[in-house]
């Protein structure tokens, strides 16, 4: 069997990923069947549970993002009458949050 380069610091484990592998691919086909709804609660709990996987083995500003703004979203909205604007809003402030620690990380942003 031929290794590639190990990264330079691993967060999951092998099975871990297999785990949200299995996790990601069976949501994509209940979604299939579900209503339109259920697909940011479905993405936002792979995401979360990403983040408790790679926290305790991610460097600190990861450990923060994934443990704090992460999971700190409110509850998806799944109907009509649940208030979308103050999640949107939540979320959009998660979203931004990623894109900061991904540009840092490749060298696009430095601390501030």
């Amino acid at each position: 069997m031929e290794q590639g380069n190990p990264p330079a610091h691993l967060v999951l484990t092998e099975d871990e990923a297999v785990e949200l592998l299995a996790y990601l691919v069976t949501a994509a086909r209940t979604q299939l069947d579900e209503a339109a709804e259920y697909g940011p609660l479905r993405l936002l709990t792979a995401a979360r549970r990403l983040g408790e996987m790679i926290a305790p083995r991610s460097s600190q500003p990861l450990r923060e993002l994934v443990t704090g703004p992460l999971q700190e979203l409110g509850p998806v909205p799944l109907s009509e009458d649940d208030d979308r604007g103050e999640f949107a809003a939540q979320l959009d402030a998660t979203c931004v949050a990623v894109a900061d620690h991904a540009m840092q990380r490749v060298g696009l942003r430095k601390d501030q």
